[in-house]
């Protein structure tokens, strides 16, 4: 993972709040997503899906729904940064 794509996939304020409900949650629905950003389904799926791309989740099919999580490739310095943007600071949607 090089630093610029990270931080380009994480530059957009949904995006930064989907890896962050994803990293909370270790594996969360879509549908989830969807309520706790109060944001309709296809404005998530579509940062989801440049998410995907970029390398930062990972998605699986379940039932009807698809789960997300963040992707085991992700270095530690990736997942260091997460972290530290998540300890108690408040995102702007």
């Amino acid at each position: 993972m090089q630093p610029v794509t990270f931080f380009k996939a994480l530059s957009d304020p949904t995006r930064l709040n989907l890896v962050l409900q994803i990293q909370a949650n270790e594996t969360i629905c879509v549908c989830d997503l969807i309520d706790k950003l109060d944001q309709p389904q296809p404005t998530i799926s579509r940062h989801l899906s440049h998410l995907r791309k970029a390398g930062l989740v990972t998605s699986e099919r379940r039932g009807n729904w698809m789960w997300y999580a963040l992707s085991d490739k992700l270095p530690d310095w990736c997942r260091h940064t997460l972290s530290n943007i998540d300890n108690g600071n408040t995102i702007e949607k």
